[in-house]
């Protein structure tokens, strides 16, 4: 029998001493994230709905992904309040949205909606275009910007090297002078 001695590398060991090799690993580990999918995808998507049919809207069809997707978009059912806009629409907002997300003091709080963190970045997006003037519908519409400006954060985030390096050392990962996992 013969026995080879190989050497092993933390991530960080890799990254200080082998950096051609610790690239090669983390976009490795970055190809397989994006393969698994965005970790919290789904609570992500549940805000999203669950704003759109507290509003009272029924979501038809959507197509809804990172900045790289050319065509991200929300389809809503038609409603009587489409067209609203102005101080209409903020009462409406009020009544129908914001006044069921306040707390027992009055506050706003956004987390009742589903209790995951997206809920705030579109409760706030939602209020700003209809305090910009937009319609109703167009401020439901226009939530695709919020959602897919966080998605491109939690892709950065998911696949940053720093993610790479905390998954590495809680895993205790261990890798060749080549960047392959051993």
């Amino acid at each position: 029998m013969k026995t080879i001695e190989i050497n092993v590398y933390t991530a960080s060991e890799l990254k200080s001493q082998h950096p051609d090799a610790f690239k090669k690993a983390h976009e490795r580990f970055a190809q397989g994230e994006y393969e698994n999918g965005l970790n919290w995808g789904q609570e992500m998507l549940d805000s999203l709905k669950a704003l759109i049919e507290l509003g009272g809207y029924r979501l038809k069809d959507y197509s809804l992904g990172d900045s790289s997707c050319r065509n991200n978009y929300i389809r809503l059912e038609e409603r009587e309040c489409d067209e609203l806009s102005g101080k209409r629409a903020m009462a409406w907002l009020e009544n129908n949205i914001l006044s069921k997300l306040r707390d027992k003091k009055g506050e706003l709080d956004a987390g009742k909606l589903t209790g995951y963190c997206m809920d705030y970045p579109l409760v706030e997006s939602l209020q700003k275009s209809i305090r910009t003037g937009s319609t109703i519908r167009q401020a439901f519409r226009d939530l695709v910007y919020p959602y897919v400006s966080q998605v491109d954060a939690e892709w950065e985030n998911q696949t940053s090297e720093e993610a790479f390096l905390d998954q590495s050392d809680a895993n205790e990962w261990r890798f060749s002078d080549d960047g392959r996992m051993q």
